[in-house]
């Protein structure tokens, strides 16, 4: 699959277009199938939980704690869609409304990719030496964002 600028090279990162999520989504699961991403002996059923703040606040049970590799996944899906955001507002052939809803989205969306960094972040031990150099550079790409 083809690599863009909107990716930043991330060995997991396919051009988020129009199948967006779904993309990403499936380029990170084959990168954690192919390659020893979490800590030896790690299993999402013993795998400490996360909370996540904007499920908490809904009110409902169900989903508001994710695993480490849940989050891990997650981060990456959403950082890929922040930068495809990005790289969208920047365009100067935008209509008023497509550009608030983008950055509607980019607004809403960056706190929560940074929350969850800090979240895996603090999970260190949990990621194998791979890795801990792929939430490294998925850090520091979130810093420029």
């Amino acid at each position: 699959m083809r690599r863009s600028a909107v990716c930043g090279g991330h060995p997991w990162c396919v051009r988020v277009g129009q199948l967006g999520r779904a993309r990403s989504s499936d380029a990170i699961s084959f990168h954690v199938l192919q390659h020893q991403v979490f800590a030896e002996g790690y299993s999402s059923t013993t795998s400490p939980e996360n909370e996540i703040a904007w499920r908490a606040g809904q009110g409902v049970a169900r989903n508001q704690f994710w695993e480490t590799d849940r989050a891990f996944h997650a981060a990456g899906v959403y950082h890929q869609l922040l930068r495809f955001r990005r790289t969208e507002l920047d365009r100067d052939d935008l209509t008023e409304t497509e550009r608030a809803g983008f950055q509607s989205a980019y607004g809403e969306g960056l706190p929560t990719v940074r929350y969850l960094m800090r979240e895996l972040e603090l999970l260190r031990d949990h990621f194998s030496p791979h890795g801990l150099e792929l939430l490294t550079g998925l850090r520091h790409q979130t810093d420029q964002l």
